[in-house]
């Protein structure tokens, strides 16, 4: 009889839970394309109607698209905050999201049908390693701090917020991470290691415990998660802080999905 200890199960009940999020209809799996809008009325390839943006994005449509369920005739308009996202508009079962990525209007299509999707045979990860769950310490900033970083996209950076430092210990040495906040009193780690582009996406990220009042952080490498990207080719996902990167192999978490 194989006995399974209760870190084991906590993590294999939270693999399962992230790859059954991973796979609903309109997760990131069925993403199936994303354009910018332009500044003038335009076809996009997969949509019926003419798509642009100016302040707000607009659709003139002829009764192919569906907002809440009710045919669009003529011109709908919509706007997002910045790095937000809006599920606003159905072709069939379509979706028609839209997003606001570096001040610039796009839209995501995604469709429960997509073959990534369909292909989806779970994520691969890393055999559980209680050795990589380790306590780092955080050190706020006095004041969050807007961060341009790159992205998964050549056209596009981002900002992203951080708001302190992780200080932690791994092999023979110390590392200092930007962290932003992931709420809850918890913090988003986004960084590289020795692993990426081989065994691993080019970058990942882990959530931590909750900050305690000492500082101190519980960090579970075995958590560490793909972004978008790495399961669609039509991710924005914004990269690492210059800086984060750990220079040693972090053989823990998800590995890259081929």
């Amino acid at each position: 009889m194989t006995v399974v200890s209760d870190l084991e199960q906590d993590w294999h009940t939270w693999h399962a839970a992230r790859e059954r999020d991973l796979d609903t209809d309109y997760g990131w799996l069925s993403i199936v394309a994303f354009d910018w809008l332009p500044s003038v009325p335009t076809v996009l390839q997969g949509l019926p109607g003419e798509w642009w943006a100016d302040e707000r994005a607009h659709v003139s449509a002829a009764g192919e698209l569906t907002l809440g369920g009710e045919p669009v005739r003529g011109t709908v308009s919509a706007s997002v905050p910045e790095a937000g996202s809006l599920s606003w508009l159905l072709y069939g079962d379509r979706l028609a999201e839209l997003v606001l990525r570096g001040g610039r209007y796009a839209v995501r299509q995604r469709d429960p049908g997509a073959v990534t999707r369909q292909d989806f045979a779970g994520v691969p990860a890393y055999a559980l390693d209680d050795n990589w769950s380790v306590t780092g310490y955080f050190s706020p900033y006095p004041k969050a701090q807007r961060v341009e970083v790159a992205t998964a996209r050549d056209d596009l950076r981002q900002h992203v917020t951080a708001v302190g430092t992780v200080h932690v210990a791994l092999g023979d040495r110390a590392y200092e991470l930007v962290a932003t906040a992931a709420g809850d009193g918890r913090l988003n780690l986004s960084f590289h290691d020795r692993t990426n582009g081989a065994e691993t996406a080019p970058w990942r990220v882990l959530t931590t415990g909750p900050v305690a009042r000492d500082g101190s952080v519980a960090i579970d490498f075995n958590r560490t998660i793909n972004l978008p990207f790495a399961f669609t080719a039509y991710g924005t996902c914004p990269a690492p802080v210059p800086g984060n990167r750990i220079d040693l192999p972090v053989t823990a978490g998800e590995k890259r999905v081929r």
